[in-house]
């Protein structure tokens, strides 16, 4: 057997300590660092993620909301002529309607799309611009496709006004 002094104990413990530390490091430290800087970055990575998701997420029930109105809109079956003579009637206008003309259309067998044109003739252009806002804003699907806007004989601050409105229903009701 080996006898040793005890520098060379001394020395070997050194070496055993040193070996040791070595090992601990390779096979312990560094794989948990590494393990750490991994998933650190995919946290983050993953936050990016979620934030993104959460952006198209938001995004899709605004659009699922605008769907759901429009739906509801196209399920009321009245056309513009009702809500023609309603508003021209609130905003005094009614006794200047020269005509209101109405005509369908089918658009592929799902949407029926009306046509609605209404001239007045002789009217203030803020009753007029009431009607055409009110008109717009009401809780029925109705867009304005035309609108022309004459200076009438009559009088210097009345005009003759043709609109043509637009209103969408659902065809299989």
């Amino acid at each position: 057997m080996l006898v040793f002094s005890p520098r060379e104990k001394k020395l070997l413990i050194a070496l055993c300590i040193l070996v040791g530390a070595v090992v601990l490091f390779y096979i312990v430290i560094d794989p948990y660092l590494n393990f750490r800087k991994s998933t650190v970055g995919s946290g983050a990575e993953a936050q990016s993620r979620v934030n993104e998701l959460e952006s198209v997420y938001s995004q899709y029930r605004n659009i699922k909301e605008k769907k759901e109105n429009y739906e509801r809109l196209m399920k009321q079956s009245s056309g513009a002529s009702i809500l023609v003579e309603e508003y021209a009637a609130r905003f005094g206008i009614q006794n200047n309607k020269v005509y209101n003309r109405e005509s369908d259309a089918n658009i592929q067998n799902k949407l029926k799309k009306t046509t609605t044109q209404v001239k007045f003739e002789g009217i203030n252009i803020k009753a007029a611009l009431d009607f055409i806002y009110s008109m717009e804003n009401s809780d029925k699907l109705i867009k304005i496709s035309s609108l022309r806007i004459n200076q009438g004989i009559k009088e210097r601050n009345n005009y003759d006004i043709t609109i043509v409105f637009e209103s969408y229903t659902n065809g299989q009701l």
